[in-house]
């Protein structure tokens, strides 16, 4: 079942089509990468789903169709998390910008703080909820944006390039996260990124380029598209391509998505 569906979205920017009659199916429960390079269209779409952008094409989430009455119903079942989160930062601490995010709902007072201490434990950012999110690094509001995001415990996770600024080990606990959230809670998550580094952790794979989706599937069937990545100015992950070269030679047979994947393949 669908709880993204896209058909025929018409978009322009000026005088040049964004997107021209463009559909899209997302899956209920799926975790799904969208790639592709600067003007591929990825942050519009993410936008347009958020209704910061507006469109006369029929979107629905979750069977609702997204639209000026129904927009604050939607934004309840998706949490975003952008690049630049700062830019969405209204609190003076970050207690208080990952409860603002409850709030919203009109939760209790005793459930806010309930849910804040525990998502604050669980991504070990306990020591950072007095601090003012506007003076952390890069990488600490990435994370409090995530907090944000993650504690309404909404039905959509969405990603717009939202990992950029974390060092490799705490990225690996993140996407740790995420992959609990989708496979206990069925959270439906849509990571956009430049990065095919990022798509071993998902699912599927959804590759775009000016505003088209030219290729998508399983990230097994997807990444042995060499060929297109090539074309479109993308690297393979690095596992990736050492897995597809060493089945050239004859070393493996399959492609593996992560060291201790490889290495067990490699000593079989």
């Amino acid at each position: 079942m669908s709880i993204i569906s896209i058909k025929d979205l018409l978009f322009r920017y000026n005088d040049n089509y964004i997107f021209d009659k463009f559909n899209l199916e997302i899956e209920s429960g799926s975790y799904t990468s969208i790639v592709g390079t600067i003007g591929a269209g990825k942050t519009t779409l993410i936008k347009i789903l958020l209704g910061l952008i507006k469109t006369n094409s029929n979107i629905t989430i979750d069977g609702i169709n997204l639209s000026k009455e129904n927009i604050r119903n939607i934004r309840k079942k998706i949490g975003v998390v952008f690049e630049n989160p700062e830019n969405g930062f209204v609190c003076e601490t970050v207690m208080d910008e990952i409860a603002f995010s409850l709030e919203n709902l009109e939760l209790d007072h005793d459930e806010i703080d309930r849910r804040v201490k525990e998502i604050s434990e669980y991504l070990d950012i306990t020591h950072l909820l007095n601090r003012d999110p506007h003076r952390l690094s890069g990488g600490e509001k990435q994370v409090v944006a995530f907090a944000s995001a993650l504690v309404i415990e909404p039905e959509i996770l969405i990603f717009d390039e939202a990992f950029t600024m974390l060092d490799y080990k705490y990225k690996e606990k993140i996407y740790k996260v995420l992959d609990n959230c989708n496979k206990e809670n069925n959270t439906t998550i849509i990571n956009v990124t430049h990065d095919l580094e990022d798509t071993i952790y998902g699912k599927d794979i959804i590759v775009m380029d000016k505003g088209k989706i030219i290729i998508k599937g399983s990230k097994e069937d997807v990444l042995r598209e060499e060929k297109i990545f090539n074309k479109i100015g993308l690297d393979l992950p690095f596992i990736v391509e050492l897995s597809i070269k060493l089945n050239y030679y004859g070393l493996l047979d399959k492609i593996c998505f992560s060291n201790s994947e490889l290495v067990e393949s490699i000593w079989k």
